[in-house]
């Protein structure tokens, strides 16, 4: 008879919740406490393989945002969110870097034009009176 592989998917919450408590080298007395969970909920629920409640996981997964909600509700994915400045992929930075360097010469170039374009307002002026001080 074969047996069933536990895949993280097929751990329950309470196990990946462990994993995550191990990971960050917290008790599960701790973690309730700094959730402001009530007292010896999560220890009760690890001692008894109780579920937890949806306000319970909402408490936890706002103590501790860097704790993937998907990966603790369904074992998909990595245990831990991105850091919000690793979300950003370096290409789209660059990408930004690159529009405003096209950006700011296409800014340049357009100065340059009116400048000529105001200089040669200014010579055709100063032509116009030259030629009229000329004939009167």
């Amino acid at each position: 008879m074969k047996t069933k592989k536990e895949t993280p998917e097929s751990l329950p919450i309470l196990v990946r919740l462990q994993q995550f408590l191990d990971h960050e080298q917290l008790t599960a007395y701790q973690a309730n406490k700094e959730a402001g969970l009530s007292k010896g909920l999560l220890i009760n629920a690890f001692t008894n393989q109780r579920g937890l409640t949806t306000s319970t996981l909402e408490a936890l997964l706002n103590t501790y945002p860097q704790l993937n909600a998907n990966w603790l509700i369904t074992g998909r994915g990595e245990m831990l969110n991105p850091e919000p400045d690793a979300a950003v992929p370096l290409s789209v930075t660059e990408k930004h870097i690159q529009d405003l360097d096209e950006l700011q010469k296409q800014c340049i170039d357009l100065i340059m034009t009116i400048k000529q374009m105001k200089k040669a307002t200014q010579d055709d002026a100063d032509a116009r009176l030259i030629d009229s001080l000329m004939k009167g």
